[in-house]
């Protein structure tokens, strides 16, 4: 059932990334390199506040969704997502505020003109962006797996490429920014209609405390979670910051195509976890152990067999890939070559923060995730201004690494539970 699932989810991962490929692809051989360059940069700036507006209730409501199923309360996530929606919601108009605060009442000098455009189209598009990031969630809480990978990879990056090939079409890649922030509007009235429409099939089935659900302990959940995702895209994120600050947007270009090219090794692990993550909570929550073991290591074995295949190719062939985008995105080639290296280890490692996540342990995650964070800023500020991109390849890629490996070891001294690949052969050896 899972190997069927996965398959499932990952060709309709796959013809995302492939839509979002050739969206790419002709930016980055039609558009100047500088349009793509600030695309990009606010693309990253934009997953990071994002994840600050989210407070992590795209995560929290999948282990809610597992502990409702598990109690036969499941009709509760009505009242669930509107207690979510409610808190986007002020949250986003308090960032709003943040921004125009420091940014035109006063007039911090890094928000020079430039910039500053890039940073309002940012914020028109935080809200319908962080709402479309909740409802993939809340759809795959609801059961609705396969239409949450339809909606945030074909509807999200179908759109994507409709849009940039009709700019190709009409020669105005000037509006690149400007569009996509329409499409995410877009995107976020479809999905919420479809989330209100189920939801409202749902009828009460057994009494709850209000206190379970209530703002407070919504809050308490997804707080941690929050600054966990916050944590790990910051990792992914500041880099790029630092790359602009003392290269160029250009050389911005060069990296995020890198970076894209990495997302196929992470997307089998992300395809796994979007299958399993409902039943690591329901399976935890039930204190089924034996269940959950046994689905940590399906899921840990499935994964190993399909990324190996693939790394090999990516990094055999960086440099031909790289030339897709055009020949001066091959200065990346050795970046692309040190991140391959750092999937592989994080793949091996399996499902380490959706089960931290899903199981309660979302403070242990954030602790780990902060002292990942703290190291990757101090190898980026030292790394970049010597080695360029290949240092910000390497911090990116040995902060990634050091969460994993913490995350393993916590995990199986916990929870007596291994998400490492070769968890059962090393404890055999240590047990003779």
């Amino acid at each position: 059932m899972l190997l069927k699932k996965s398959f499932f989810v990952l060709f309709i991962k796959m013809f995302g990334v492939v839509l979002q490929f050739l969206a790419i692809f002709m930016l980055t051989n039609n558009a100047a390199e500088e349009i793509y360059g600030k695309f990009s940069f606010l693309n990253s700036i934009l997953i990071v506040v994002g994840a600050l507006c989210l407070l992590g209730m795209n995560n929290s409501f999948l282990q809610f969704s597992g502990k409702l199923q598990a109690e036969n309360k499941f009709s509760f996530l009505k009242t669930l997502y509107r207690k979510n929606v409610v808190i986007l919601a002020m949250v986003y108009l308090a960032l709003v505020a943040v921004y125009i605060l420091i940014a035109y009442v006063l007039d911090f000098t890094y928000f020079k003109d430039s910039i500053k455009n890039i940073y309002n189209y940012i914020f028109l598009a935080l809200f319908p962006y962080s709402l479309s990031i909740l409802n993939f969630q809340v759809l795959r809480g609801i059961n609705l797996l396969f239409m949450s990978e339809f909606s945030s990879n074909v509807f999200r990056y179908g759109g994507l490429f409709l849009l940039v090939f009709l700019l190709w079409y009409f020669q105005s890649f000037d509006l690149l920014i400007k569009c996509y922030v329409i499409l995410f509007w877009v995107l976020s009235i479809i999905t919420t209609t479809i989330i209100i429409f189920h939801l409202s099939k749902l009828e009460l089935t057994k009494q709850i405390n209000l206190d379970e659900l209530s703002y407070k302990k919504i809050i308490r959940i997804s707080f941690p979670m929050s600054f966990s995702l916050i944590s790990l895209l910051i990792m992914q994120s500041f880099d790029v910051f630092i790359i602009e600050r003392y290269l160029s947007f250009e050389y911005v270009a060069f990296y995020s195509s890198a970076i894209k090219i990495t997302t196929g090794i992470g997307l089998i692990l992300t395809t796994i976890n979007s299958v399993i993550a409902p039943d690591l909570s329901k399976l935890f929550f039930s204190r089924r152990q034996e269940e959950l073991k046994k689905l940590i290591e399906e899921s840990t074995m499935l994964n190993f067999y399909l990324t190996v295949p693939l790394v090999f190719l990516i990094y055999i062939f960086s440099g031909d890939i790289l030339n897709l985008f055009g020949p001066n995105y091959t200065q990346a080639t050795l970046a692309l070559k040190i991140m391959v290296v750092a999937q592989v280890l994080n793949a091996f490692c399996g499902s380490v923060g959706y089960y931290l996540n899903m199981t309660g342990k979302e403070n242990a995650y954030l602790k780990m995730l902060l002292l990942a964070l703290a190291l990757n800023i101090v190898l980026n500020l030292l790394l970049i201004p010597k080695y360029g991109i290949e240092g910000a390849a390497s911090a990116t890629g040995l902060s990634l690494i050091l969460w994993n490996f913490i995350g393993v070891i916590y995990i199986y001294k916990k929870d007596k539970i291994g998400v490492f690949i070769f968890s059962k052969k090393i404890l055999r050896l240590l047990s003779n």
